[in-house]
């Protein structure tokens, strides 16, 4: 590995350990072409690539994490080359207030379904307390509304309280909203919340009160054949002042990425191996949510190790974040999370 001050220098450096048939040719220049300039040490923190498992073009949108207290210009930059200064205020300011241990966001950028020329800005995604600790800080809806209305450059929060407060309302019993995002480019405007703890029995009862509008029944048939191969999920749907949006997701563990608690699931991506996700792979092709070639690619994407540079040597690690499965209109597709981390290492850890 050469000296490598940019983020495409590192992918460059790291194209043997990552499959050809996850990212690869012009889907892999798209992602540079958008993320590329950013500093290589954004892959200190966790990077993520969101795959497409039943496409067969090797291209992926791409999320980056941020556990300082003030989020780069260029990250939040969208076509225009500049972030509105209200919004990266607004985010320097909610990372400032948090204790470093919980000092986080993601920002996740649209790629596959972005014309090559745009540079769509990124949605923001936020994480509850509750989500670290048991007991830590949850998500209050007034407050949050108050966030993500920024990120639609709004300073009026009463849309987004309103759908907020309705959804909270009816959370099922020990249920924990654990990451919430907003998306500025995508249509209508909603909130997304990702809900830990609820069972699969709840499923159906939860969605009722939702007022979600697609199929329960096929939604619990769905999770009754999945039942075999996993049932660690955590359950991702949006909302608007109008109601919950019919797009549903179920983010999927493997049954042995940890213990009960779901807080362990978060770190799956470096606790799990390829032999954990395999059953999910094999299902997921046997039913046509996968291609082989890229359940091929992903089991071989998990991977720890040691790189030698120019500037000494790096830790690499790789691994599947969770797969998530999209119901919309009763159509399912399939994505993979795969996220990898890569950093130099401190002389007692060579």
């Amino acid at each position: 590995m050469n000296a490598m001050t940019q983020l495409r220098d590192l992918l460059e450096a790291l194209r043997p350990q990552i499959p050809e048939s996850l990212l690869a040719g012009r889907g892999r220049d798209r992602l540079l072409q958008r993320v590329g300039d950013f500093p290589a040490a954004v892959a200190a923190n966790l990077c993520v690539f969101e795959l497409r498992l039943d496409d067969p073009e090797p291209a992926a949108d791409f999320s980056v994490t941020v556990t300082s207290s003030r989020v780069p210009h260029r990250y939040l930059a969208g076509t225009d080359g500049a972030p509105a200064p209200s919004l990266k205020a607004w985010l320097d300011a909610y990372l400032a207030s948090k204790p470093e241990p919980y000092r986080w966001l993601m920002l996740e950028y649209d790629l596959i379904d972005i014309a090559e020329e745009r540079k769509a800005a990124p949605a923001i995604n936020l994480r509850s307390d509750a989500s670290l600790i048991r007991g830590g800080a949850t998500f209050e809806p007034g407050r949050l509304a108050g966030t993500l209305s920024r990120v639609f450059g709004q300073s009026d929060a009463r849309h987004e309280q309103r759908a907020l407060s309705r959804a909270f309302a009816v959370l099922p019993a020990g249920a924990v909203v654990a990451f919430a995002a907003a998306f500025p480019e995508r249509t209508p405007r909603s909130v997304r919340l990702v809900v830990a703890e609820v069972s699969a029995a709840q499923v159906g009862p939860f969605l009722d009160r939702l007022r979600w509008p697609g199929s329960i029944s096929a939604v619990l048939h769905f999770l009754s054949e999945l039942h075999d191969v996993s049932n660690r999920f955590m359950m991702a749907f949006d909302v608007s002042p109008e109601g919950t949006l019919p797009r549903l997701g179920f983010e999927i563990y493997p049954t042995a990425a940890g213990d009960r608690d779901f807080r362990s699931l978060l770190s799956a991506w470096h606790t799990t191996r390829s032999r954990h996700w395999r059953g999910l792979t094999d299902w997921l092709v046997e039913t046509g949510l996968c291609s082989q070639a890229k359940a091929d690619g992903l089991l071989s994407w998990p991977k720890q190790c040691i790189l030698y540079g120019a500037n000494g040597p790096y830790g690499l690690r790789m691994g599947i974040n969770h797969i998530k499965i999209v119901m919309d209109a009763e159509h399912l597709r399939a994505k993979a999370y795969a996220g990898l981390q890569c950093f130099p290492l401190a002389p007692d850890k060579r």
